[in-house]
C-alpha cells in the first residue's frame, strides 16, 4: 500500500528543540539534557498537515469571533459524521465540544454527581476519573480490572449501594490496553439498565485500534443502552493536539446533550473551546486527516511490536501487546526499589523516563508495573528502550 505519509514518522521527523521547548506535562520541556520521555501519551510528531493548513487559512482572516457556546457546527457535523461512520447514530445536536477529554470527564460527573454519591471507577485506570469524581463532590468506588480476565460482574455487583449513580468506563483502557468486545458492553448496558445507572465512556483512545480487535462504542449499543450514556473523546492522542485543548461529549439524546449544556459554563463564556481549535480538530475528521491517521496507526503497530519484541526479552518482565493504546503497562519482577524509586533511578543514571504504577497516576491496582509510551520515532524508542533494559540490570532483587 503506498503512503505518502510515511516520511512523517521518521526520526528526522521528531521536531526535538521544539518540543524542548513546548512539550510539558512530563515530556521533553520538563526533563533535564539528554532524557527521552516515553510518559505522558502525548505524540512526539507534528500535527497532520490538513490540520496545520486548516489553523493557517482560519488565522489568515485575522476575525476571531466568539463561537457557539455547545460548539460550531462544522465541529458538531463533523463528529457526528465520524461517530456515525463507527455506528454510533448520533445527531450533530447531541454533540457539545468541551475544553479536551478531560474537561468533558468533569462536565459530566458534576452534571450527573451529587455530594455523597458513589460512582464505580475501574482500577487500574488513569486518575482523571477518580479526580473528577471527587471534584464533584462525589465518591470513586474502586472495581478491580483484569488485563484479560472476563470483567467479574459479581465483584461490581457487590459495590453497587443506594448512592451509586454512575459506572466509569475507559474504553480502550489506559494503561491495560484493553479494547472491549462489544458482549462484554452488552452486559454492562443490561446491568446499569436494571440497577438505573448511567454510564461515563472515555473513549480518547478509540482511534488508535489494533486488528484483530475491534471497537465499540457505547453509542453504538441498542438505543436503550446507549441512552445511559455519555461518550467523551478528544484529539490529543491521535492527533496530537493536546496542546489546542479540544475535545467532545456526545450522547444518543439531543435533549439530554441540551441539559448538559445548560448545566454548564459553557454558555456563560467562563468555560468554552477555541474556535481555532475547534477548526483544527474539523480538519482532523476529515479525508486528509483520518488519512494521515492511518499512516500514523501503522507506525504505532510497528513500534508496539517493537517495545513488545524488546521488553520480551529481559527476564522477569510481564509484558503483553495491547489491543489498543500507544502505551505499554509492564510488570516489574521483584526488586528492592519501589516503581517510584526505580524510575527516578532511570531518569536520572540512564536517561529515560517513565510513569510508575502509582496510586497517584492509576490506583492500588498498577503496584508493581510502569507505564511507557512508545509513540515516538524508531530510532528514540530503540535508544530509550536500551537505556530501560540497563537500568533494570542493575536493579536488585529483594
Amino acid at each position: 500500500m503506498s503512503d505518502r505519509f510515511a516520511d512523517s514518522f521518521l526520526d528526522g521527523a521528531v521536531p526535538l528543540e521544539l518540543l524542548r521547548q513546548r512539550a510539558h506535562n512530563l515530556r521533553w520541556a520538563e526533563q533535564p539534557p539528554g532524557v527521552i520521555p516515553l510518559t505522558a501519551a502525548d505524540p512526539d510528531f507534528p500535527a497532520a498537515p490538513a490540520i496545520r493548513d486548516a489553523i493557517a487559512d482560519y488565522a489568515r482572516s485575522g476575525v476571531f469571533s466568539y463561537g457557539p457556546a455547545g460548539g460550531l457546527p462544522c465541529f458538531r457535523q463533523a463528529v457526528a459524521g465520524y461517530l456515525q461512520q463507527r455506528g454510533a447514530p448520533v445527531p450533530a445536536e447531541a454533540v457539545l465540544a468541551v475544553n479536551s477529554a478531560a474537561a468533558g470527564l468533569a462536565l459530566v460527573t458534576r452534571h450527573w454527581l451529587s455530594p455523597g454519591d458513589e460512582a464505580i471507577v475501574w482500577d487500574p485506570v488513569d486518575f482523571l476519573f477518580a479526580h473528577t469524581v471527587r471534584g464533584a463532590g462525589a465518591v470513586p468506588v474502586l472495581w478491580r480490572i483484569d488485563p484479560q480476565a472476563p470483567l467479574d460482574l459479581a465483584a461490581l455487583e457487590a459495590l453497587v449501594t443506594p448512592r451509586t449513580r454512575v459506572l466509569c468506563l475507559c474504553n480502550p483502557h489506559n494503561p491495560l490496553g484493553r479494547c472491549f468486545r462489544r458482549d462484554e458492553l452488552e452486559a454492562l448496558g443490561r446491568f446499569c439498565l436494571e440497577r438505573g445507572l448511567r454510564v461515563l465512556s472515555d473513549e480518547v483512545w478509540s482511534d488508535v485500534v489494533y486488528p484483530p480487535a475491534t471497537f465499540t462504542s457505547w453509542l453504538a449499543l441498542d438505543p436503550e443502552l446507549a441512552g445511559l450514556g455519555a461518550v467523551v473523546h478528544g484529539f490529543s492522542k491521535s492527533f496530537g493536539l493536546a496542546g489546542l485543548r479540544v475535545g467532545y461529549v456526545a450522547m444518543a439524546d439531543p435533549e439530554a446533550a441540551a441539559r448538559l449544556l445548560a448545566d454548564s459554563e459553557l454558555p456563560s463564556t467562563v468555560d468554552g473551546v477555541a474556535t481555532l481549535s475547534q477548526v483544527a480538530a474539523t480538519a482532523a475528521y476529515g479525508p486528509d486527516g483520518l488519512a494521515w491517521l492511518e499512516a500514523f496507526l501503522r507506525h504505532l503497530r510497528a513500534r508496539r511490536d517493537q517495545s513488545v519484541d524488546r521488553l520480551a526479552a529481559i527476564p522477569g518482565l510481564r509484558v503483553q501487546p495491547p489491543a489498543a493504546t500507544f502505551v505499554l503497562f509492564v510488570g516489574l519482577p521483584p526488586l528492592r526499589e519501589s516503581p517510584e524509586e526505580l524510575v527516578e533511578r532511570l531518569r536520572r543514571e540512564h536517561g529515560v523516563a517513565l510513569v510508575p504504577g502509582s496510586p497517584r497516576w492509576f490506583g492500588p491496582g498498577a503496584a508493581g508495573h510502569v507505564r511507557l509510551s512508545f509513540a515516538t520515532s524508531k530510532g528514540l524508542l530503540e535508544e530509550a528502550l536500551d537505556r530501560f533494559a540497563a537500568g533494570l540490570a542493575l536493579a536488585s532483587p529483594p
